[in-house]
């Protein structure tokens, strides 16, 4: 199938694009590399009488940096992350993150704006973003607006950008040089949406844990973190603590897990927090 008739618009400037979506309201779209947008165009699941084409916005490709942290413009490429071309904040984090999305083809085109506006539960940078403590930035017909990443997602698909909003990049702080991270998914094949995705990063007291690829956005695990921050080495007993524990951040979080939900997540929790501590991940119990 084709997408139904439409308009294009490639404009130059953010105030240009938001002039163009206000115009368009709810029939007017933004799309960047057009990896998710152009299919399901195609497949007449999204209906759009005008797209944007935020693609040639100059501002929005870039990136900067300082001492502090790291601002990734909206149109900067998966790709380019992953192959060192944008500074990295993470200690190789983010192009690890960025390497495993999708296929290459995808990351060619596909940004981390993009997946952001869009917010699939599955997708790899809600999850990274939260995790790094990062900061989205936007602009709209209100002027600019910003939110910690980990509040910028309502549910599935849904975030803090009304339909004129642009999405113009995430500000990132470094993380500090002896941090260690973990993150693993679970695809049923190579460059499939993940199942379940877990995320650590290990920095004493600022550790911070995150399920990814849930029902709607990513989950903070409060409890699991305070573990994280006191382990030093990986024994046999904490596979127990961290299950305890990320039953408690769940029930707390109000979200509904299956049995086999649960043990999805489980399973990337604790291979996740073993590569944090530098252990190549043991298959728990079970798995």
């Amino acid at each position: 199938m084709k997408p139904g008739a439409l308009a294009y618009f490639k404009p130059t400037t953010v105030t240009e694009a938001i002039g163009l979506l206000v115009e368009g309201g709810m029939d007017a779209k933004v799309i960047a590399g057009g990896q998710s947008l152009v299919p399901m165009l195609n497949l007449r699941m999204v209906a759009a009488e005008r797209l944007v084409d935020v693609g040639g916005i100059a501002e929005m490709k870039q990136w900067s940096a300082d001492d502090r942290e790291i601002w990734i413009g909206a149109c900067v490429t998966h790709d380019q992350i992953q192959i060192g071309e944008v500074a990295d904040p993470s200690n190789g984090l983010m192009p690890k993150v960025a390497s495993k999305i999708a296929y290459q083809a995808v990351r060619n085109r596909g940004t981390i704006g993009g997946s952001l506006s869009l917010a699939d539960p599955a997708a790899d940078w809600l999850t990274t973003t939260a995790a790094l403590g990062a900061t989205i930035e936007w602009e709209g017909p209100d002027g600019k607006k910003s939110c910690p990443a980990e509040e910028f997602v309502f549910a599935a698909y849904t975030t803090q950008l009304d339909i004129s909003d642009v999405l113009t990049g995430v500000r990132i702080p470094r993380l500090p040089p002896d941090a260690t991270w973990g993150t693993y998914k679970l695809c049923r094949k190579a460059g499939e949406f993940a199942h379940a995705m877990a995320m650590v990063i290990s920095a004493g007291a600022r550790s911070r844990a995150f399920l990814g690829a849930t029902d709607g956005a990513p989950i903070r695990l409060m409890q699991t973190e305070k573990l994280v921050a006191d382990f030093r080495n990986w024994e046999s007993g904490h596979a127990a603590l961290v299950s305890q524990a990320l039953e408690a951040d769940i029930a707390e979080s109000g979200r509904d897990f299956t049995d086999i939900q649960l043990w999805q997540s489980r399973t990337c929790l604790l291979r996740s927090i073993q590569m944090s501590l530098g252990f190549e991940p043991v298959r728990p119990e079970g798995v």
